[in-house]
């Protein structure tokens, strides 16, 4: 897209509503709804302004990163059919592309080139699915015509165009559309690295793709890593944010049972319980007052008694309590945990190693594991996490 210096008279909100542009005299910029005039919206130039699309460029650009042949024939201005090129899933098969763009009674023309096929099959590209009803589509795949929508199979990463996961499954269903088997390369060029979870889970890196068990635990600890990476977590906030509500309450759900549930996130894991912790609290504030009343008196025995009880409850809450305020963990409850995440994500290394040897060692080199937990890869890596 380059911009120009003309600004549109109208303002397409949707496919569905536009808006007139109006210009006060005092400059300021509103869109009236051509439909309905008492809905209208404040429009800025940036809103308005006109862009040149070069077609030309997106078709050369698109084919290439798709593997088709493009057309060399030239794109007249204004036109609603252009010639996009061929699909050529092998040797001496081609199957023509066409883009067709939106004109008066766009459904018509969609119908028209449908009716007018040649060869064993054909590729109707449209901006969108907004003409297409089920009738269409219907026919369409009545005369071996497959209706392709360029909003679905285009994505953009790294200032490149790049086909969609629908970009295959629509090659899929033309296959069968035209009793061909689909093309094993469309299988062996998966596009941009990918951790998702789809029932099972789909790991993709450097142009390789493979699943693991939709059950299994690695991945998850793994992937919330990634989202944040270079900044540790403690094994019992991971553990949480995992299997968390949202709200930092872990399901039960996350556990095999009951006893595991107690063992690794009740309130047994820390040294003492609430109640405890508020005696030594409330001790300490006693012996505050004491010791106000024995310098008082000048009572240097109890006074040293005081300070020896004082000294004592002191250092024993250091032990319980962190810096912060809060409940330490018993730290063989602690290693118990960090032991349990840490079996899982090396089990799932272990796994994803006996098919995607590169990816395994990628996960041993930048994921550290201990009671902090992170993955710090050498340089920045673009995932897309689903």
């Amino acid at each position: 897209l380059y911009p120009t210096d003309e600004l549109a008279a109208y303002y397409p909100e949707t496919l569905w509503t536009e808006f007139r542009v109006v210009t006060r005299r005092s400059g300021k910029m509103i869109g009236i709804d051509v439909n309905d005039s008492t809905n209208r919206i404040e429009l800025t130039k940036a809103d308005i302004i006109k862009y040149r699309f070069d077609v030309k460029q997106f078709r050369r650009e698109m084919c290439e990163s798709f593997g088709l042949n493009p057309s060399t024939e030239e794109i007249v201005k204004f036109s609603r059919t252009i010639s996009w090129g061929t699909w050529e899933p092998s040797k001496g098969i081609s199957f023509p592309i066409t883009l067709l763009l939106p004109g008066d009674d766009f459904r018509g023309q969609i119908l028209e080139r449908i009716l007018r096929r040649k060869g064993a099959g054909e590729i109707l590209m449209t901006p969108s699915r907004h003409e297409w009803n089920n009738g269409l589509e219907e026919m369409a795949r009545e005369n071996k015509v497959l209706l392709i929508s360029l909003n679905e199979i285009v994505q953009m990463e790294n200032d490149k165009l790049l086909p969609t996961q629908e970009w295959e499954e629509y090659m899929a269903a033309f296959c069968n559309m035209v009793e061909m088997d689909l093309p094993s390369r469309l299988h062996q060029q998966p596009v941009g690295n990918l951790f998702a979870k789809r029932g099972e889970w789909l790991l993709r890196f450097s142009g390789q793709e493979i699943s693991l068990n939709g059950h299994l635990q690695g991945p998850a600890f793994v992937q919330r890593l990634m989202m944040k990476p270079h900044q540790e977590v403690h094994v019992e906030q991971l553990w949480k944010e995992v299997f968390g509500d949202g709200n930092g309450n872990v399901s039960k759900i996350a556990t095999e049972t009951s006893e595991e549930w107690n063992s690794f996130l009740s309130s047994g894991e820390e040294v003492v319980d609430m109640t405890g912790r508020a005696e030594y609290q409330k001790r300490l504030i006693q012996l505050k007052h004491d010791r106000a009343d024995a310098i008082m008196d000048n009572d240097a025995a109890w006074l040293e008694r005081i300070n020896q009880e004082t000294e004592t409850i002191s250092t024993q809450l250091q032990k319980i309590v962190d810096g912060k305020g809060r409940v330490r963990m018993l730290g063989n409850e602690r290693d118990r945990l960090r032991l349990r995440i840490r079996k899982n994500i090396t089990k799932m290394i272990d796994i994803i190693s006996r098919n995607h040897k590169e990816l395994a060692e990628h996960f041993q080199k930048y994921i550290e594991m201990g009671e902090y937990l992170v993955y710090q890869p050498s340089e920045p890596i673009e995932w897309l996490f689903e």
